[in-house]
């Protein structure tokens, strides 16, 4: 008798075969860095042609190309998780999941105020020794990263989309979805989440605080099977600091240094001192077993308990 024909097929419960295995992401980064040259070309000459068309030189004013310089760069990266997705086999519908039954959005929302909470306060830390040690560093990092001012209504529009949407969804299916799981199947499930969060954090100035962004938004995905909860705890974060920018914007020259040197920074380190002790229950509490099964891997029909439920 031939075993194969009694194999259930793979949408019947069965586990399905491991993508992660396949995927190679040591293209990733030429990859994103030449897809978003070629991008900006792109969007640039569409731009001018816009421009031309409207009678404006839209491409003349920075934050038009700021704006086509993001749009470029998530572009690029997403063209890379469609072409190196598919040609690992990954089901993207099964990667993503579906938001599960009974899940506590209040809770995951405390779980947010205290995650940004540590955050800040780590932020705030690093400044203000920064703010003695290098004051000109702080004030260039701080500088680049500042929410631009009084810009047009279309800049400030694609930078909602760029920070609320698009970033949460894509930075989530590569750091969560797809790194941590390809690292997890080669290194093992907890060095994998260490890696993806730490290199989830580099890439932002608030390398600390943003590494336990990651760290918590994957036990998120791995409590709840699916990137749909840990791309809302994304975006809602995203959306705090964008509007925060925004109401914070000042068309005066920044001088973040001198400011921070003045301020006395007790409240950040009180904000660490409160939030950590919480966040390290946290990730004490669901840090996965050695041998724990990748949210991808598992039946696709089972649901885990809420991540702040105990499991």
């Amino acid at each position: 008798m031939n075993d194969t024909a009694a194999t259930p097929a793979q949408g019947e419960g069965v586990a399905p075969d491991n993508p992660f295995q396949r995927l190679r992401t040591r293209l990733l980064i030429p990859w994103v860095i030449a897809g978003t040259v070629v991008l900006m070309i792109v969007l640039g000459a569409l731009t001018e042609v816009a421009g031309l068309a409207l009678g404006r030189n839209l491409w003349g004013n920075p934050a038009t190309r700021e704006i086509v310089a993001m749009f470029a760069g998530y572009g690029a990266l997403a063209l890379w998780l469609l072409w190196a997705g598919r040609r690992a086999g990954i089901d993207f519908r099964r990667l993503i999941g579906r938001v599960p039954d009974g899940h506590d959005w209040l809770i995951t929302a405390g779980l947010l105020g205290v995650t940004m909470a540590f955050s800040l306060g780590s932020w705030e830390v690093v400044a203000y020794t920064m703010s003695r040690l290098a004051p000109g560093l702080l004030t260039w990092l701080l500088e680049a990263l500042a929410t631009p001012p009084g810009g047009t209504f279309g800049h400030d529009l694609g930078w909602i989309v760029v920070g609320v949407l698009l970033a949460p969804v894509l930075e989530e299916v590569l750091f969560r979805g797809m790194l941590m799981s390809r690292w997890g199947v080669k290194w093992g499930i907890r060095t994998g989440i260490v890696v993806s969060a730490v290199c989830f954090g580099i890439l932002h100035a608030n390398a600390i605080g943003i590494t336990v962004v990651g760290l918590v938004a994957t036990i998120l995905y791995l409590r709840t099977r699916t990137l749909i909860v840990p791309i809302a705890f994304h975006a809602a974060n995203n959306a705090v600091a964008t509007v925060a920018g925004f109401a914070s914007g000042s068309d005066e020259p920044l001088d973040a240094a001198a400011v921070m040197h003045d301020t006395d920074g007790w409240y950040a380190f009180l904000l660490v001192i409160v939030s950590l002790p919480v966040l390290a229950w946290y990730l004490w509490r669901y840090w996965p077993e050695r041998d724990a099964t990748l949210p991808y891997m598992g039946d696709a029909s089972a649901s885990d308990p809420s991540p702040d439920e105990p499991g």
